[in-house]
């Protein structure tokens, strides 16, 4: 027996049919693995590169724009970078941080996620709060993404240039997930830090 479809049956196969191979793609698509630098990491660099963020901040919630300024390195883009030494900001970089920071005024900051790739490949995604509250309606805030390169075992701050031809390691549609990932392991390192500290008294 002949089946006959019209053209707008075909048509709806058809696009049912892509659908599925879609998805079924979607779905055999392997996890990215860490990298060889990630899993050479310890607590240590996560420590350091906290510390320096957070010291940035402190010293521009608190009025101190050049130092924090000064913290700011330039880094390459490629990977033959790992050889390099980011360079601290020329003059005219150096106001220009100068000058956004003195602009924003910040108040406060929380460090969304931190994502290592390779020395010369990480993101430091940052919230900046403009307002003393940080949660409402009424909140003003805005967002920083560093990129700190790891030069001889030794952290460098810098600040993601998509000019320079920087790009994010955390595509735009993953930042939600990420950014609940990392709270959810702070929370529990600070449960486990908490409970060892309850033991020890």
């Amino acid at each position: 027996m002949k089946h006959i479809f019209n053209k707008g049956q075909v048509l709806t196969m058809a696009v049912a049919l892509v659908v599925l191979m879609a998805v079924g793609c979607k779905q055999n698509k392997p996890e990215p693995k860490e990298t060889g630098f990630e899993l050479a990491l310890t607590n240590a660099d996560s420590a350091a590169v906290v510390q320096l963020v957070d010291q940035f901040f402190g010293y521009a919630e608190h009025g101190g724009y050049t130092d924090a300024a000064a913290m700011i390195h330039k880094a390459y883009n490629n990977p033959d970078s790992v050889y390099l030494e980011p360079e601290p900001l020329d003059n005219q970089q150096l106001n220009r941080m100068i000058g956004m920071l003195k602009s924003l005024k910040i108040k406060s900051h929380h460090i969304d996620y931190i994502k290592f790739n390779q020395t010369y490949l990480n993101e430091v995604k940052c919230t900046a709060f403009l307002t003393d509250k940080t949660e409402g309606p009424d909140v003003i805030k805005t967002v920083f993404y560093f990129k700190p390169v790891d030069y001889m075992g030794a952290w460098k701050l810098c600040m993601m240039d998509s000019h320079s031809g920087d790009h994010t390691v955390i595509d735009g549609d993953k930042r939600d997930s990420m950014t609940n990932t990392y709270q959810q392991e702070m929370r529990e390192k600070n449960l486990k830090k908490l409970k060892s500290t309850n033991s020890n008294k």
